[in-house]
Order: C-alpha cells, then structure tokens, then sequence
C-alpha cells in the first residue's frame, strides 16, 4: 500500500481542477530541454511513498487527517515526522538504482568507463553519507514520537491570504540561505541539519510552515531567519523559488500552472529538474530574486513557535 504526504482530500483537493493536479510522474523521462515532465496526474496518484501501509499511515497521521490544522506542536511534528519518512524512503531507493547504473557502461571504450565509474563511486558515497544522517536525525524523531515530546521541534510560519498556488511535502539540508550566504556544506562529514518544509493550502488561505529538531538544527534556525528578512512582498515569490528549487513532491493548482508563460514554466521547470536529481552542485544565489513574480498570494502574519 501507499502512504500519502498529502492529503487528498484536503491540500490536494482544494487545488485540483477535476480532482487532477500537476506533477512529476514517477519513472517519466525528460523532455528536449531536460526538464522534468509535469502532467496532470488524479490526486490519488499524486503524492504517494510505499513508506507505511495505509492504516499505519491513517493510525500515525490522524492528528493531521481528521483534524482542523492549528499548527499546534504535535501537528508541526507530523509534518517533519512524515516528511523525513519520505526522504528516506527517496535516498533508500536512489541507493538500491546505483548496482543497475553501474551496468551503464556496457559497450563504451576503456577511458569512458572509468569516467563512469569513478562518477558513480562518488555518487554513492555522497548517497550513502545522507542516507546515515537522515536515519541518524530519524532515530532521534522517533524517540521523540515514542515519548510525545514535541515540544524540541521548532518551527517558522508563514500565513497566507489566499490558497497557494501549489501544495508541497519535503525536506532537504539548506545550504544557503535567501542572501547566498552559506549554511551548511553537503560534502561535511558532521551531521547535517535537516529542515522540513510543508505548503498546506486551504480554501481560503493556506499555512507555509519550515519545522525542524531545534537541539540538533542550527543551518535550519539561521534558514528561517534570512526568509524572516525579507520584506512580506517578497516572500511569496521566495517560496516559489524554493519550492522548485528543493521538492519534486511539488503538486500545482492546474488553473495558475496553466496561466503561466511558457518561459515562466519553463523557468520553474529548470529548477524542478535540480529537486529531482541528486547530482546537483548549487550555487551559493539559488535562491537569490531572480526576477520571476508567479505568486498569487499575499503573506498576512509570520510567527516563530
């Protein structure tokens, strides 16, 4: 069975036409330009991990399910709790595709292989390196899953005025920051600092919330900050970059993503096709104002929990 990081019948839901919404299919090659392919997928499609069976998943999130969302402490939890089930599920698979990439140099000449192998070794390690910290950082999740202490995660809110225009599940190590300052580095062999990040629409308004283990996540703290400083103008469009800068599990309101350019998709597209890879070396301004305003919405408080 299929978990889901979503849910249908609430984020999902609010921002389908017809009950579909737009993502990455799982398995889709590439288009000419190589960007990620995003159709229009149903809502019981979208979203979905083979990470619980669906009464664990129904039994573990009914706080977040069955609930109105209050961001109270145990809600936020859930959302870095299931977000980091998914990372972890994506790097276990990324790992188990490495023996089948390693066949890929079949037939090419002596110097090529090489080339190939020694990318893929390299590959591998940088694979397995997240892998242990995100099963290291889990461990401690599940302590305080077990125990009820919620009280550990903090969290950064962003309230919207209106329904974003996409819904997003994820979580990724942040490297830098909105100012290209630099946070944390991918290749350190200390633990890095995992940050979750949910955008959660309602029918009117929404809930932008980055949560992350605050005995254990200083890149996280400092993250939050440098989107805290920007002017309420900007964040909306920040968030964009954001989003298709870091989570392929990104799902988009058809009406907004069909009232975008083609340039302007095909931008947002580009960096979709980074989230999506795992052979990526940003730049230090990836997420500096690159000039694109899609934003439909407008941000109406922020707060630290």
């Amino acid at each position: 069975m299929r978990a889901h990081t979503l849910q249908r019948s609430g984020a999902l839901a609010i921002i389908s036409k017809d009950r579909h919404v737009y993502g990455i299919v799982e398995g889709d090659l590439p288009d000419n330009n190589g960007n990620p392919r995003y159709k229009l997928i149903g809502i019981n499609q979208a979203s979905t991990f083979t990470g619980f069976c669906a009464r664990h998943d129904a039994e573990l999130f009914k706080e977040l399910e069955t609930k109105p969302f209050i961001a109270s402490k145990a809600q936020l939890f859930l959302l870095a709790y299931r977000s980091m089930a998914k990372e972890i599920y994506a790097k276990r698979s990324a790992m188990r595709l490495i023996p089948l990439l390693r066949k890929g140099d079949v037939g090419k000449d002596a110097v090529e292989q090489v080339r190939l192998q020694s990318e893929l070794f390299i590959h591998a390690q940088l694979q397995q390196q997240g892998l242990d910290d995100l099963e290291s950082s889990w461990a401690d999740y599940q302590a305080a899953f077990l125990a009820g202490d919620y009280d550990r995660f903090s969290a950064y809110l962003i309230f919207a005025s209106s329904t974003p225009d996409f819904a997003v599940s994820g979580g990724f190590y942040p490297e830098f920051d909105f100012q290209s300052r630099a946070l944390q580095s991918l290749a350190s062999l200390e633990p890095l600092d995992f940050l979750s990040f949910s955008v959660i629409p309602f029918q009117s308004g929404g809930v932008i919330a980055l949560v992350w283990d605050s005995e254990s996540a200083r890149a996280c703290q400092q993250f939050a900050a440098s989107l805290d400083r920007l002017n309420n103008n900007e964040i909306p469009d920040a968030l964009v970059r954001l989003t298709f800068e870091h989570f392929e599990n990104t799902y988009a309101n058809p009406r907004w993503w069909e009232n975008l350019s083609d340039e302007q998709r095909q931008q947002l597209l580009g960096r979709l096709g980074k989230s999506a890879s795992n052979q990526v070396n940003r730049l230090a301004d990836c997420l500096s104002d690159d000039g694109l305003r899609t934003a439909t919405w407008k941000v109406i408080s922020k707060e630290w929990r």
